[in-house]
């Protein structure tokens, strides 16, 4: 079963140059969490199956805490993060969008996405 947290919007202070560190940006999440069997679907018990809006704590977290230079590193903080945080999840898929970067060009966005397994970040 997948869940999906679409457009989350954080703002935070990544980037490689300086001002982008300092004066911060809109980042939008896009996440997929995978659990081979979710037992909420059948009890509708919430402590059967992740709670979302922890899954957002998390991820604001991640993205307010420390700053990262590329979108890269944050995405793959992201995902790792939430892997580790709840064992239920079998997968997550994270898409970190940058909209508007500071770039000499006309550009809506650009972004940084990694799917990774629970296996990827068993120790």
């Amino acid at each position: 079963m997948d869940f999906f947290i679409e457009g989350l919007e954080v703002y935070g202070h990544h980037g490689v140059p300086a001002e982008e560190k300092v004066m911060g940006q809109r980042l939008v999440f896009d996440v997929r969490l995978t659990m081979e069997e979710c037992r909420g679907s059948h009890t509708d018990g919430v402590a059967d199956t992740v709670d979302y809006t922890e899954v957002i704590d998390v991820l604001t977290e991640v993205a307010t805490v420390e700053s990262y230079s590329l979108l890269e590193r944050l995405v793959q903080v992201s995902a790792e993060t939430v892997l580790k945080k709840f064992p239920l999840l079998d997968e997550v898929w994270v898409q970190v969008t940058k909209p508007h970067p500071p770039v000499a060009c006309a550009l809506d966005s650009v972004a940084a996405a990694v799917e990774l397994a629970r296996s990827d970040v068993e120790d």
